[in-house]
């Protein structure tokens, strides 16, 4: 076959564009630092970073609903110990106005503390995370006690999603804590049934009365909802510590897909300036080669 100038000229056009796209290429994963800039690059890599990022997107989002669900746990576990000992300090108020060598007037004296507490009860058993109140089941725009004598929450678990098909409910039953009947035995052995705020009122009553048995009744109770309260804890506890080991889960598994992501499309350097420096070698010599054997003219112009 004879070659004719036109197909050097042909075949050096296309060998020298193949090297420039090449180094176009090589530039473009310097300047990225992705070694994949284009779907048409490597589409089955595409399609796998493609599905990492969804991946780590998702876990991003439980890792923050995580971080929410531990954030009202422990605010709750806060005001829960701070019911706890003030409702130690109220036992301990009990015990005293109990006491046969109180006067009328000291037992009045130690009813307005109680009563005091009481309110502050009422103000924690409102509490709020941000925008949200914690003692009011799934109600959580709605106080769940406006007034003493109104409960507007409910009993259902309000719940975050912490993962694919996995909610954590991070609520404690403000209903059974402060507004439902709770069962127990009085001192003379009869059953009872009376709720947190309602027995500390009863409390106040029998203090202001001078009322021994309303007042050794009320004591009873205390020690009731006192165990009410530290089960509550209890399970709280067990959740928070649920909930750390599934944030970190989530953290160990998003570093590693990161990092698996970034082994699929994060450039070597190293390598890449390497074939750049080859490639541009090659690049220049097709220049030089060509020189040698295509009219100086159309040389001149490709340079």
């Amino acid at each position: 076959m004879r070659v004719t100038n036109n197909m050097l000229i042909q075949n050096f056009l296309k060998n020298l564009e193949m090297a420039n796209n090449r180094m176009d290429l090589m530039q473009n994963r310097l300047t990225t630092g992705q070694a994949i800039t284009a779907p048409s690059d490597d589409p089955v890599k595409i399609e796998i970073s493609l599905r990492f990022k969804s991946n780590i997107a998702a876990m991003e989002q439980w890792q923050t609903n995580a971080s929410e669900a531990l954030a009202i746990l422990e605010t709750t576990e806060g005001i829960l110990a701070n019911m706890t000992a003030m409702l130690q300090r109220v036992r301990e108020l009990t015990v005293q106005g109990a006491n046969g060598s109180n006067s009328l007037d000291d037992r009045r004296q130690i009813a307005n503390e109680v009563d005091q507490l009481t309110q502050q009860f009422r103000f924690l058993a409102n509490s709020q995370v941000g925008t949200r109140y914690i003692f009011s089941g799934t109600l959580v725009d709605t106080p769940p006690m406006p007034e003493m004598d109104k409960w507007n929450g409910n009993s259902d678990e309000f719940k975050i999603e912490v993962g694919s098909n996995l909610t954590i409910p991070v609520s404690v039953n403000g209903a059974k804590l402060f507004w439902d009947p709770l069962e127990f035995k009085s001192p003379d052995g009869t059953e009872i049934e009376v709720s947190f705020f309602k027995n500390l009122l009863n409390l106040k009553t029998s203090l202001e009365n001078g009322d021994d048995d309303g007042i050794n009744k009320a004591l009873a109770g205390i020690d009731a909802h006192l165990d009410n309260l530290l089960e509550a804890r209890a399970e709280l506890g067990a959740k928070t510590n649920r909930v750390n080991v599934i944030a970190e889960q989530l953290t160990n598994t998003i570093i590693n897909l990161k990092q698996n992501l970034s082994d699929i499309q994060d450039a070597d350097l190293a390598e890449t300036i390497m074939e750049f420096q080859s490639i541009q070698n090659i690049y220049r010599a097709a220049l030089a080669v060509g020189a040698q054997i295509i009219q100086p003219s159309l040389v001149d112009f490709m340079r």
